[in-house]
């Protein structure tokens, strides 16, 4: 009778100790769930403040077709903007109704009202202004000046140029806190220019790693992404002490990346040849690499709504991805179906493709 209850004891503390252990199932595969046609070299891409459209840049298109925008869990064409120049990244105005955008060639900024989608303001900047990115509270807006060594730092209102911050060789990446810290990522500099302060007098230069490309914050301002496209690997830095927290191998060349809303998940699009996204998972610093049939070089990615999800820009291939967690939403049979027609390959049921 002992051995019987000490038997069943036992029993019972191993469904205790089950019940309470962390599930070991494999992680969810990716897959293309939405594809669709957009202009020349997509750029790009942002969701918009409602979490219901993306905006893509395409920066191979002169004069015409520069942004199209889709609905962010379809990918149906909303509408498309057109003005003259070539047009490389973008940003929203706080109340989401005016878009801002680089212009490479014109070597300025141009403010378009979205209701009629005029230019209301073009600001010349340095030359050849890449990423732009609004401060918080709505007021400024800054433009990493690609050929010039420099940061323009816009005041909204007035659509002037009131500050020129200098920084290093190639500035692209960048990202502002809550607090109004600015981060400017040198991409031939290996380095990043921090700027703090009122008018921005404090300011001081983090090595980082080779080739640092596109930066992003935590929703709690807490780490700074870091694409590193030398590496391959993705940086996550205490913006607190600035040091350099984790580093994860994501796949080749990895662009611009993107977090989720709730912190969890970064995403990668990598240019390289692994042709991929990259998902990191911040809670185990784990990350998957998905290869994208037919895309041909990731640019740019812009996580939706869900954090489930992500659009990736295919650089030469003129096509967008919204690629999610398997079985999450869209229909990635018609997908496989629509990107083998383009390359001229007969559908077929081939078993899906690796996470």
């Amino acid at each position: 009778m002992a051995l019987m209850k000490k038997s069943l004891f036992l029993l019972g503390m191993a469904s205790v100790l089950a019940a309470s252990a962390p599930a070991s199932a494999e992680p969810a595969r990716l897959e293309v769930q939405e594809v669709a046609d957009t202009g020349s070299m997509p750029k790009g891409a942002m969701l918009s403040h409602d979490g219901k459209k993306f905006y893509v840049t395409n920066f191979g298109q002169l004069d015409k077709r520069n942004v199209t925008i889709y609905d962010a869990h379809t990918l149906a064409l909303i509408d498309q903007i057109d003005v003259p120049g070539v047009i490389v990244e973008s940003a929203l105005s706080a109340d989401g109704k005016t878009l801002f955008i680089s212009n490479f060639r014109r070597n300025s900024v141009m403010f378009v009202d979205l209701a009629s989608k005029k230019v209301t303001h073009e600001i010349k900047t340095g030359t050849h202004p890449k990423v732009l990115v609004a401060s918080p509270d709505g007021k400024n807006l800054f433009a990493a000046n690609w050929a010039s060594k420099s940061v323009s730092q816009i005041d909204i209102a007035t659509a002037e140029v009131v500050r020129v911050l200098d920084v290093g060789k190639q500035p692209r990446g960048m990202a502002m806190t809550k607090s109004g810290k600015l981060f400017v990522a040198n991409f031939f500099g290996d380095s990043i220019d921090v700027f703090e302060g009122k008018d921005f007098e404090q300011t001081h230069r983090l090595s980082t790693c080779k080739v640092p490309r596109h930066l992003a914050l935590s929703p709690d301002d807490k780490t700074l992404y870091i694409s590193c496209l030398t590496a391959s690997q993705l940086h996550a830095m205490d913006v607190a002490t600035e040091t350099v927290t984790h580093k994860v191998q994501i796949g080749n060349a990895p662009k611009s990346i993107d977090v989720s809303k709730d912190g969890r998940f970064v995403y990668s699009a990598d240019y390289g040849e692994s042709r991929s996204m990259s998902v990191v998972d911040t809670h185990d610093w784990t990350s998957r690499i998905f290869k994208i049939p037919g895309m041909d070089r990731g640019s740019g990615v812009a996580v939706g709504p869900d954090g489930k999800h992500a659009l990736v820009t295919g650089w030469y291939d003129r096509h967008i991805y919204l690629v999610g967690f398997e079985g999450s939403g869209g229909h990635p049979e018609e997908s496989k179906k629509k990107m083998r027609r383009w390359q001229g390959l007969p559908f077929h049921e081939d078993g899906g493709n690796g996470a």
